[in-house]
């Protein structure tokens, strides 16, 4: 079996001979599961709210899991319970300070099983065949009566546990006889939790909008390897109309303007055309028409066309 560090936690052995019933062991199992990123002196801390606790042991109520953290806490296996006050006053989430496994007096066991929604009862079972399990290939061999020795339980509870563990396919189970054709003691398979191979249309929760993005991106992905493999002559293409010919056009075919320019304007709108737009000569002003109440003129700017009057302005001299 290989190990994997995300999907494997440690648990101490100890927790099957402690004083602990189902729902705290199944509580602690999930402390010990929770990863954190501030870790010293042998202990890490783990901020979590008893709600997401709740939701993730599929306990109906929050009173069970604070209950359970104080046994815990009592027993050792949980340092210390704070719960600080936030800026506006109020209580914060709790922060429990756990110590971290050591030694070889420990067990793995798959993060993973918390996905079945397991109850209390299977979930200890489960815990203890994890710990039975050979490291390698998994199999373990623990008759009924090692089992209800080591849980505190009657038969008939952990044959019915057995057989819905296998139904839910985290055990497998087969049977041996032995050379003279008698029942020999069954041998028990904890079964390796693979990540689930979910498709995308069949996502539950996905909205329509999110699917079309993904439809979407099949086409743009095609399209984004086609510019990258003709990124030559792209930036040819964009450096020939947007930096070479960049500015305005060559010759202005008629601009109007009704607005009274002084001679100032005049002079800096005459060199702006000549020597920015490099229109050169092609420049000629006219009075096309003079309101007498307002006082305004149009000025026309056009081509020079043959057999037409203009009259040039000249650029004011150097100073």
């Amino acid at each position: 079996m290989k190990r994997r560090q995300n999907d494997l936690f440690k648990l101490p052995n100890s927790i099957f001979t402690a004083p602990l019933n189902a729902t705290q062991l199944k509580v602690l199992a999930a402390f010990y599961s929770l990863r954190s990123r501030t870790i010293r002196n042998g202990k890490k801390f783990v901020k979590i709210s008893q709600k997401s606790l709740k939701k993730m042991c599929g306990i109906k109520s929050t009173r069970t899991i604070s209950d359970a953290a104080n046994a815990l806490c009592r027993l050792g296996y949980i340092e210390r319970i704070d719960r600080y006050y936030d800026d506006y006053k109020r209580l914060g989430t709790f922060v429990y300070t756990i110590p971290v496994v050591s030694g070889r007096d420990f067990f793995f066991v798959s993060r993973r099983f918390f996905k079945y929604m397991l109850t209390s009862a299977q979930t200890r079972m489960y815990l203890f065949f994890c710990k039975c399990a050979e490291s390698g290939s998994r199999w373990f061999w623990n008759s009924y009566n090692d089992i209800c020795a080591a849980l505190r339980l009657k038969r008939s509870a952990v044959i019915q546990t057995v057989k819905e563990l296998c139904s839910i396919g985290l055990i497998k189970k087969r049977s041996v006889r032995k050379k003279d054709g008698s029942q020999s003691d069954n041998h028990y398979k904890v079964v390796t939790l693979k990540q689930p191979k979910i498709k995308i249309g069949q996502k539950k929760g996905r909205s329509r909008l999110a699917h079309s993005f993904f439809q979407l991106s099949k086409f743009v992905k095609p399209f984004y390897i086609t510019i990258i493999n003709q990124k030559a002559q792209i930036v040819k293409f964009i450096c020939h109309y947007f930096f070479d010919s960049r500015g305005s056009p060559k010759i202005f075919s008629s601009l109007y303007s009704t607005h009274l320019y002084s001679n100032r304007k005049k002079k800096r709108k005459y060199l702006y055309l000549k020597y920015r737009c490099k229109l050169g000569r092609h420049i000629f002003w006219r009075n096309t028409h003079v309101c007498a109440s307002t006082r305004r003129k149009s000025i026309h700017m056009g081509e020079v066309r043959p057999n037409q009057r203009t009259q040039l302005v000249r650029p004011p001299p150097r100073r």
